[in-house]
């Protein structure tokens, strides 16, 4: 997927929301969006919008002078989805399909994104997921795919955003019940409030499954630019579960055996996504639809 115009007045918004979150020096929050003016100039238009984001977030965290400035909201959302994590696994144990069941928490949780345009409330959401109908879905698909494999897949399990890696710990468990092996990659470096390994130990997943980091600090997954250890598992995977937008944005054009699961929050990607798989218009409008689907070939 390549930026557009639409994306570049996503980038200001961003701009802004992150100078708004994380001081309230005004002289700041201006230098802030004058910086951000300045970059979008230089945008890569042929590249997608995760990778165009990578220079404006380092920009901001500079101006800021702050390695990490969701550091605090990063914390927070993760152990909000800690303290619901009890009754929502009962949930799932209890659901007559537990896979799908976590499947939905898993895509569910992916509406915590604090660079995305949708506005949500967690809570409500995480309620609604368990019977709200799936826009697109490959869910059949996936289960052929998990049992196609003699002696258990292995899955390449691509997590997203702190917050929801604590429901993702769900779903694995789930994939290892059904013979899975999973591997989960996070990102090498913070970005905006996506999970890096320091947050995957925070909450448990490495005491669930290996753990690696993809090489880079993009909120998605740029192929071409992460770690060959990454490149290798990524390449040697049965299949490939992709949590998250990001990652649906920088690997919508890799022809793999990827599932992406995530919530629609952008009206670009909803356009995206419409093409892609030849969707009736208007059927997608990027305000928090769920979507699990597998990449075409």
């Amino acid at each position: 997927m390549q930026t557009n115009l639409d994306c570049l007045i996503c980038f200001m918004r961003q701009a802004r929301s992150t100078g708004m979150l994380a001081t309230n020096n005004e002289q700041i929050r201006r230098q802030i969006i004058n910086r951000a003016g300045q970059y979008l100039a230089k945008v890569q238009p042929e590249l997608s919008p995760p990778e165009n984001a990578v220079g404006l977030y380092r920009m901001m965290a500079d101006v800021l002078q702050v390695a990490d400035p969701f550091a605090e909201v990063k914390e927070q959302s993760n152990l909000f989805a800690l303290r619901m994590k009890s009754e929502l696994e009962k949930q799932i144990v209890a659901a007559g399909d537990p896979l799908r069941a976590a499947i939905r928490i898993a895509i569910g949780g992916n509406i915590i994104d604090y660079a995305a345009q949708h506005v949500f409330n967690i809570e409500q959401t995480m309620q609604a997921c368990l019977t709200r109908k799936f826009v697109l879905d490959d869910y059949s698909s996936l289960q052929k795919n998990i049992e196609a494999a003699r002696g258990g897949a292995d899955v390449l399990y691509l997590c997203d955003n702190c917050g929801e890696i604590v429901f993702d710990t769900l779903l694995i468990k789930q994939l290892k019940r059904h013979g899975c092996r999973i591997t989960a990659a996070v990102r090498s470096v913070p970005i905006i409030n996506d999970a890096t390994m320091a947050d995957a130990r925070a909450v448990g997943l490495d005491k669930i499954c290996p753990v690696i980091t993809n090489g880079t600090g993009c909120p998605g997954t740029p192929l071409g630019h992460c770690s060959r250890e990454f490149q290798d598992c990524f390449t040697q995977a049965d299949c490939i579960i992709s949590k998250g937008m990001g990652n649906f944005e920088t690997l919508s054009e890799v022809q793999e055996n990827i599932f992406f699961l995530f919530t629609v929050k952008c009206s670009e990607v909803a356009r995206h996504v419409t093409r892609l798989k030849h969707l009736p218009k208007g059927q997608l409008k990027g305000e928090g639809e769920m979507v699990l689907m597998q990449q075409s070939f």
